[in-house]
């Protein structure tokens, strides 16, 4: 089997780790990928590629794969598209952004033979547009990343049950093991070894709900002193989103921030925290840090919004909640007070990832799908 996959970006946005992901494990799996992206990123180093190439795949460098619309440059792509599939025949097309989806559908317009795929990466669902429309109904398959967004675009758009399926996002649980990075990443951060570690991966932006996680924080250093707050990630509303509550708060010598790490940094900063904590989805609508922390073996609380609640089993591998301050405080204190349900939590949230969000079920999953799809 051989699969043309097509990503319409030259940036390290949030779906193209999880697209290169894929790839590779599905190489694994004995499906023959080839991966096409964009090949220009300015000055910059294009992250894609490098990434791509790291992976031990050379991409295809051929087409524009611009993420927004051009009209000449796309039209450039369609025309390219053709005659590179008339020359390099593919049993299936994958797409992964709304752009090359685009220039994928308009290369195969006329054609028979060559199904199309695409992955989505919208928790939700896709917005309701007539883009989307167009797009969707002239796909072949659409992997959902939650049972919320397959319903729905099923509605949405009027889709066959045959033409969506549910596949759950995945991660490199390799990579994100607890105890696979050596050091003490607390002592770096200027944290307490006995200390009550709460952490976050998220951008410090206004609509991330920092506000009720700092005001559940500042509630519950004043009965566990030895509570901290790691915040891993960075935003150009830090000082107002997280530093300057803090302060006034006086809560700052308790909150820690990382900036934005990377690497085994971001496995050994996950790594220091008892717990984690996932407010709202962000730029990735399928909450990949969220399945990180799980994987680190980390009882994970999050706020009822997007498709948080299909990713943490209530009770088991974390703690639904409302998303108020009362609320995360109310969890993040029993969790606190009680350190063998936070253990019992944490070994149940490895046990899901290495079950629900590893690679290789995942593409198990997908080449399933593209079997089945050739088949019909």
């Amino acid at each position: 089997m051989k699969v043309l996959h097509l990503f319409s970006n030259c940036k390290w946005t949030g779906p193209a780790e999880p697209a290169l992901n894929l790839c590779c494990a599905l190489r694994d799996q004995g499906v023959e990928i080839e991966f096409a992206c964009a090949p220009d990123s300015g000055n910059s180093v294009n992250m894609v590629v490098e990434s791509a190439r790291a992976r031990g795949i050379e991409p295809i460098l051929d087409f524009h794969l611009r993420k927004h619309r051009h009209v000449i440059k796309d039209f450039l792509d369609v025309f390219r598209m053709r005659r590179f599939l008339r020359k390099t025949p593919f049993d299936l097309l994958h797409c992964h952004l709304d752009n090359d989806h685009e220039i994928a559908r308009y290369a195969l317009a006329g054609t028979t033979g060559t199904p199309l795929v695409r992955s989505s990466y919208e928790g939700l669902g896709f917005e309701a547009d007539r883009r989307h429309h167009n797009l969707l109904q002239q796909t072949d398959l659409l992997l959902e990343p939650s049972k919320i967004a397959l319903r729905h675009d099923t509605e949405a758009f009027g889709l066959a049950s045959e033409q969506l399926a549910f596949v759950p996002g995945a991660i490199d649980t390799k990579r994100f093991e607890p105890g696979r990075i050596q050091g003490d990443t607390r002592a770096t951060m200027g944290i307490p070894d006995d200390a009550y570690v709460v952490g976050i991966v998220a951008r410090m932006q206004t609509h991330r709900h920092f506000e009720d996680l700092l005001q559940a924080m500042r509630q519950l250093i004043d009965a566990m002193p030895n509570a901290h707050l790691v915040i891993v990630g960075r935003g150009t509303n830090q000082k107002i989103v997280v530093e300057e509550p803090a302060r006034d708060m006086r809560i700052a010598d308790h909150v820690h921030i990382t900036g934005y790490v990377e690497g085994d940094d971001l496995v050994a900063a996950i790594q220091a925290m008892d717990i984690g904590v996932y407010l709202v989805p962000g730029s990735d609508g399928t909450c990949r840090a969220a399945r990180e922390i799980l994987s680190m073996g980390k009882p994970l609380i999050v706020a009822d919004r997007g498709m948080l609640r299909e990713i943490v089993v209530d009770g088991k591998s974390g703690l639904v909640t409302d998303g108020s301050a009362d609320a995360l405080l109310s969890a993040i204190r029993e969790l606190g007070n009680n350190p063998k349900r936070r253990q019992a939590m944490g070994k149940n949230a490895r046990h899901l990832a290495e079950k629900r969000y590893a690679l290789a079920p995942q593409a198990r999953m997908v080449k399933a799908l593209y079997e089945d799809l050739l088949a019909r």
